[in-house]
């Protein structure tokens, strides 16, 4: 019978690292932007985008205003 060595690296891999602190428990700045991932329709995006150039603002800016004014008044 024929006799078969053994590998003689391991292949488990490299050991993990003695500790790495996590990332995800810094809270981001409140001036930092963040995305917001909502679907409107074609019609009214257009119609927003057209308001906001027509007062010269970013549709961030207005959308910003509007809620702030909708927060306030209701």
């Amino acid at each position: 019978m024929a006799k078969i060595k053994r590998p003689t690296r391991s292949t488990k891999g490299a050991p993990p690292p003695e500790f790495e602190a996590p990332t995800n428990l810094v809270r981001s700045s409140d001036q930092e932007l963040k995305p917001m991932n909502f679907k409107v329709p074609a019609a009214f995006k257009r119609e927003f985008k057209t308001y906001a150039t027509e007062l010269d603002m970013t549709m961030v800016d207005l959308l910003q205003q509007c809620f702030y004014f909708y927060k306030n008044n209701r």
